[in-house]
């Protein structure tokens, strides 16, 4: 089967989503309506937390944390045969793996309360964002070493500005805490994050990767 289809899931799948949630929570009056974005009036979390936007979430984000999985252990025969080192290929891998199974934590505890569960769910999904970002970045900068091309270079650029904007999240959160800095970076890191699956799809159509299962 080929392969390009994954990692179209993995960009359009959580964009649609999150989109979905945060229309169907402004609909029912449960959280403001603005463009989050630029304002950050509310975060992901507090737009898919409440019912029914909550069951939603939950539907599309859990399976699709197989699909994560499975793309970054595609993503690591894909280096292989491009011919990048076994460290490098596995250390790619082991940190998208690692995100996916965290964000499994972090939809599980969504919605519900409590400061242990308040730990849980930060706790999962800086791990997510770190572990994706951090496998996303690298995996740019290993195509942009093995095969350097238009795509792969501006995946390395937003790979670049995530990283940026992950460093100055805590910082700036603290410093701007009036202006909703922390939900603004939360969602354009999202919409960045997800953007990069979406590039790797065409790389994947264009090499017309497939995945076959043996017995």
């Amino acid at each position: 089967m080929r392969c390009s289809p994954f990692a179209f899931a993995c960009f359009v799948l959580p964009s649609g989503v999150i989109a979905a949630c945060f229309l169907l929570s402004t609909h029912l009056e449960q959280i403001p309506v603005c463009f989050p974005f630029f304002s950050g009036c509310t975060s992901i979390s507090a737009a898919a937390r409440q019912e029914p936007a909550i069951h939603l979430f939950r539907v599309v984000m859990l399976p699709l944390t197989t699909v994560l999985a499975g793309f970054w252990v595609v993503s690591r025969v894909w280096l292989l045969r491009m011919g990048a080192s076994s460290r490098d290929a596995a250390t790619v891998c082991w940190l998208g793996v690692t995100g996916a199974v965290f964000l499994v934590l972090y939809v599980v505890f969504l919605g519900t309360h409590g400061q242990i569960y308040a730990y849980l769910r930060r706790f999962g999904t800086t791990i997510y964002f770190g572990g994706t970002g951090l496998a996303q970045l690298m995996l740019a900068a290993q195509l942009q070493k093995l095969r350097p091309q238009p795509i792969a270079k501006g995946m390395l650029w937003i790979s670049t500005v995530m990283l940026i904007m992950g460093i100055i999240y805590i910082p700036a959160a603290h410093a701007f805490s009036a202006a909703n800095v922390e939900n603004i970076i939360e969602w354009n890191f999202a919409l960045l994050m997800h953007m990069i699956f979406g590039l790797v799809s065409i790389l994947w159509r264009r090499d017309a990767l497939r995945l076959t299962v043996t017995t």
